[in-house]
């Protein structure tokens, strides 16, 4: 009898530590995408701090297209980089992005929102409203079409 009960402890044990991996797993598929977005938009800000125009580049679709103002389209990973190292080098090292809109559709979403950009010393640079179109890419959402601009008027 005690043998048996061993066994199903130690059943149990193994058990356990499966079901907290599964657990953690979890929510982080179950996320929706509004979340999935709000995190994407969090990691472009700390890849912004960094300076890291490449890891920039990567979140964005392979055809994606970023239309700021006073500019032309610049489309595809290495343009959009090549944007984002511009921006470093105006000194751009700070953005808060706010998502005020989440709809899905489909493999698609458009987000809606607002941004701050800042110096590396907190200075702000612009404030203004935005709209991203999101391509569900590889199991990952990233930024497919994406246009700004400023709330400031112009000097």
């Amino acid at each position: 009898m005690a043998t048996k009960k061993a066994a199903a402890k130690k059943a149990a044990a193994k058990k356990a530590p499966a079901r907290k991996s599964a657990a953690k797993k979890t929510p982080a598929k179950k996320l929706g995408v509004a979340d999935q977005i709000k995190a994407n938009n969090k990691a472009l800000g700390a890849a912004l701090a960094a300076g890291d125009a490449k890891a920039i580049g990567k979140m964005y679709t392979s055809r994606a297209r970023v239309m700021p103002p006073n500019a032309d389209f610049f489309k595809g990973t290495k343009a959009i980089t090549a944007f984002w190292q511009g921006a470093f080098d105006m000194g751009i090292r700070g953005a808060v992005l706010k998502s005020v809109e989440v709809e899905q559709l489909g493999n698609t979403a458009v987000e809606i929102g607002t941004y701050t950009l800042s110096t590396g010393d907190g200075t702000v640079l612009d404030k203004g409203k935005y709209v991203v179109v999101w391509k569900k890419d590889g199991g990952a959402w990233k930024l497919h079409h994406d246009i700004f601009n400023s709330s400031v008027a112009a000097a």
